[in-house]
């Protein structure tokens, strides 16, 4: 007699820690956990929004070439109805249109870009321009030239050619300063077109929209 209940009392604790270890899987799966996603919206950003932007680091135009891509970043974020849609240190890209290193006779080095995007939070790329009202505008830096040293020396070394020809020579290869663009310098670009992003919509205290 004693044997078959013992064996039943083994069978009911077994049955009991099965039920015990099965509780909480069942209850994860009547109460799954909700993630609720904050309301997307979309935003126009306007042609014309102005943005500050600083060089990200020093060009020289002895080093770059037309058609090179350089980089800028945003100094100050950009919102829209409160909403922020372009982020400080958000991507700005230019592209060389112009690049001559310091020349023979002193000439000055040039360097001139035009603007052509910004990174915006969603990732869409918006367009640029240099100016607000002339979308061709280009920036442009020059190096310092040393063009009217060289001329004044030639006129007083010409006068002594007969003695001292090789100098006078040398003063044609003297070379202008490249033109340089120096870490950290900043401008004022502009939006050349209304662009749509998408952005989290958020409440009058600034939080996200549930």
């Amino acid at each position: 007699m004693k044997k078959p209940l013992c064996l039943t009392l083994i069978h009911l604790l077994i049955f009991a820690a099965t039920q015990a270890q099965s509780l909480p899987a069942e209850s994860g799966a009547v109460n799954p956990v909700q993630v609720v996603k904050p309301e997307v919206r979309e935003i126009k950003i306007p042609a014309g929004t102005p943005l500050e932007i600083e060089v990200a680091y020093t060009i020289s135009s002895q080093d770059v070439r037309a058609e090179d891509l350089i980089s800028f970043r945003v100094v100050v974020p950009i919102k829209v109805d409160g909403v922020i849609v372009i982020e400080r240190y958000s991507l700005v890209t230019g592209r060389v249109v112009q690049s001559k290193r310091g020349g023979h006779w002193g000439k000055a080095g040039k360097l001139s870009w035009i603007m052509q995007d910004v990174v915006a939070m969603d990732l869409t790329r918006v367009p640029l321009q240099a100016r607000r009202d002339d979308s061709m505008a280009r920036n442009g830096v020059n190096g310092i030239s040393h063009g009217g040293e060289v001329a004044t020396n030639m006129i007083v070394f010409g006068s002594l050619m007969w003695v001292i020809a090789p100098v006078v020579l040398l003063q044609g290869f003297k070379r202008g300063e490249n033109a340089m663009l120096p870490e950290g310098k900043r401008f004022v670009v502009y939006v050349k077109s209304d662009t749509m992003v998408k952005a989290a919509a958020v409440t009058a205290d600034g939080q996200p929209k549930p």
